[in-house]
């Protein structure tokens, strides 16, 4: 037995009930390589619940421990993808090697690949690393560990552990074949009908080198997967669940061709791209599918974008303005609901910069149609390691909180000019430029619902007690058997919480 685990995420604000798409084309891949293999997939929580405090936390894992007991497995690989999971990775790890130091932990994901030295030097309970894509070290882990061997022993490229307070690193590996794709296998899951979001990747990589973004670190080209593995993967969702929305992971949304098969699939689609790459006379073919629009703004300051390498021109510049507003006036037009992406404070920047931005949006909103849309912007955040990290200190009146890898690293001051305070100012001031309409509501109800909540707010009386489990109100049960019921009490809660949806990221973790 083989378990992959998704992690508990202390940043609730952003919370989607969907399934780990990264675990679940690792373990399918390993399925179709090695059939007679015994891998199941969890999340931790939609199988187990959100933990909203430390005594939930407690239980939380006092079960999986339990169930981890009884199924005994050979190893357990554990997925990374966000800061926000580092801790909550490492608690795990440690907290499976507590309770059965036989079993092999290996953990993978942009924070890993990124950060692998401070885990090795955070914990002793992570066995190995997989640095990079998973698929191929995945297969040679879980080969060795089947056939009763340490997969340090081998060469597989793209893993790091230590060894005698050393770190041992294999080479790099290559970018993984997407025609060696393995289709998605729901069956894979604990609990496959509990989704009420199908994430799925049209593509990896991203050929852009925005200095804020981690793909470039691990892939910086953009690869689509053929036609025929899309094809079969949507058929394959629709017939296994009764979800129909999909959203999509992918750096750049080319895959209009894919609009007839949702269509005859009745799935609505979920997509993000950028402002200048998005042509907005797409949209009339394709607004009957597409449920929300979400746009990598960043910014409308021409300095700004320029420091973030988001723009390399003033050409580029004023095309990636202009068509923005086209895209913004489409959407309204036909009824599509809109979130575009902003960053507050960057690096360098003046109140000038801010001012652009507040300018603009407020132009944009002018567009707004019956959709609505929505601004989120949020304070910047300098993590080690990282291009951002090396502009903030290339800037001598940049202050930011240099915590470390697990932490926040909050911008404090852009420049001499520009302070916290003021640019909490204006990320109020933009963001309720919103137009918060039922129809956009009642679809990030559905995607993301818990977006900007306070994470205090979860445990309001207002939350009726079977949302929680075993009635306590210290986890929440975030699966489809009950975010619909807890839904009908959300849109309440956010009108009567108005006040707070803006405020800091750190109000939007949980204290774990």
């Amino acid at each position: 037995m083989i378990l992959f685990i998704e992690p508990v995420s202390k940043n609730i604000g952003m919370y989607v009930p969907a399934y780990p798409l990264p675990l679940l084309e690792i373990a399918g891949y390993v399925k179709k390589q090695r059939p007679g293999s015994d891998i199941k997939v969890i999340s931790l929580p939609m199988d187990y619940g959100l933990p909203l405090n430390p005594a939930g936390k407690e239980k939380l894992y006092n079960d999986l421990l339990q169930d981890i007991s009884m199924l005994k497995p050979l190893g357990i690989g554990i997925s990374c993808t966000a800061i926000s999971q580092a801790e909550e990775t490492i608690n795990l790890c440690e907290r499976i090697k507590k309770s059965d130091p036989g079993i092999f932990t290996f953990i993978g994901g942009y924070f890993p690949t990124l950060y692998y030295e401070e885990i090795f030097k955070r914990t002793d309970a992570v066995d190995l690393i997989v640095k990079g894509e998973g698929e191929i070290p995945a297969l040679n882990i879980i080969e060795r560990l089947e056939e009763g061997k340490d997969p340090r022993e081998m060469e597989v490229p793209g893993l790091i552990w230590k060894e005698r307070g050393k770190l041992v690193c294999t080479r790099d590996t290559e970018r993984f074949k997407l025609n060696e794709k393995a289709p998605l296998d729901l069956s894979l899951l604990r609990k496959p009908d509990a989704y009420d979001v199908l994430p799925y990747s049209f593509s990896r990589g991203c050929p852009y080198k925005c200095n804020f973004c981690m793909e470039d670190y691990i892939r910086p080209k953009r690869v689509a997967v053929p036609y025929e593995i899309v094809e079969q993967d949507l058929i394959n969702l629709a017939s296994a669940c009764t979800a129909r929305e999909i959203v999509v992971c992918d750096a750049l949304f080319k895959s209009y061709d894919l609009v007839p098969l949702l269509r005859k699939l009745d799935m609505k689609i979920h997509f993000e791209t950028r402002c200048d790459v998005f042509d907005p006379d797409i949209i009339p073919q394709i607004h009957d599918v597409c449920g929300t629009l979400v746009l990598g703004f960043e910014s409308a300051s021409f300095s700004t974008l320029t420091r973030m390498n988001k723009v390399k021109s003033r050409d580029h510049y004023e095309r990636y303005l202009n068509n923005t507003i086209s895209i913004f006036k489409k959407a309204a037009e036909y009824e599509i609901p809109l979130m575009m992406f902003m960053i507050a404070g960057y690096p360098g920047d003046t109140e000038a910069d801010l001012i652009e931005s507040y300018n603009f949006v407020e132009k944009l909103s002018s567009y707004s149609g019956r959709a609505g849309h929505i601004f989120k912007i949020g304070e910047c955040h300098v993590y080690p390691k990282t291009k951002i990290h090396d502009l903030a200190l290339s800037l001598p009146d940049v202050v930011f909180d240099d915590d470390g890898v697990f932490s926040q690293n909050i911008v404090r001051r852009p420049s001499c000019v520009l302070n916290f305070e003021k640019v909490i100012a204006y990320t109020e001031r933009i963001y309720r430029l919103s137009n918060n309409t039922e129809k956009l509501q009642n679809a990030f109800l559905k995607m993301v619902p818990f977006f900007r909540f306070p994470a205090s707010s979860l445990t309001d009386p207002v939350i009726p007690d079977h949302c929680y489990k075993d009635g306590e109100r210290d986890i929440l049960n975030a699966n489809s058997d009950h975010l619909e019921s807890l839904r009908e009490v959300l849109s309440t809660l956010m009108r009567a919480k108005n006040n707070e949806l803006s405020g800091e990221r750190s109000g939007r973790v949980i204290n774990l």
